[in-house]
């Protein structure tokens, strides 16, 4: 039977690209075939340096406008902390003299809006920052006498 094992499996052919063989056992014939891969030709072949190359000037391109977007917002914060200390020299006397500092306020929560739905600010960081914009306002106000802030309860 040994023998007959070894000369059935003598057609075997066990080459890199292609593994087939048959065998006959018991008057039978047995036969296996790897099957055959087809590969499509690549259009175009994109070398490694190509992608991170063009991965630079996108993020450079990303940074810069980025950075814009943050020093938007910090030039707006700026503007309405300035007109607010403008007020602490002379007390505003109705919450009526605030409207422009309120224009300015609601441009700044229109930048920080849009820093944050493109990405530049986490949603978090742009909800500090229009609390900070909007406690100024309100301790101006406090100092002011034109509004009391509820007791808190307890």
């Amino acid at each position: 039977m040994a023998a007959s094992l070894c000369t059935s499996f003598g057609s075997m052919n066990l080459s890199s690209r292609q593994m087939s063989f048959k065998a006959t056992v018991g008057g039978q014939q047995l036969m296996a075939v790897r099957p055959q891969r087809v590969v499509a030709a690549a259009a175009f072949v994109v070398e490694a340096k190509q992608n991170s190359l063009r991965r630079q000037r996108t993020a450079e391109t990303a940074r810069v406008n980025n950075k814009s977007r943050k020093s938007e917002v910090a030039t707006r914060m700026k503007k309405v902390f300035a007109a607010l200390d403008g007020f602490k020299a002379a007390p505003p006397a109705a919450e009526a003299d605030l409207a422009p500092v309120q224009t300015l306020i609601n441009q700044a929560y229109q930048v920080i809006d849009k820093a944050v739905s493109n990405g530049v600010l986490h949603r978090n960081t742009a909800a500090r920052r229009k609390a900070r914009l909007a406690a100024a306002r309100r301790n101006v106000l406090i100092a002011a006498g034109l509004y009391t802030p509820a007791p808190a309860s307890a």
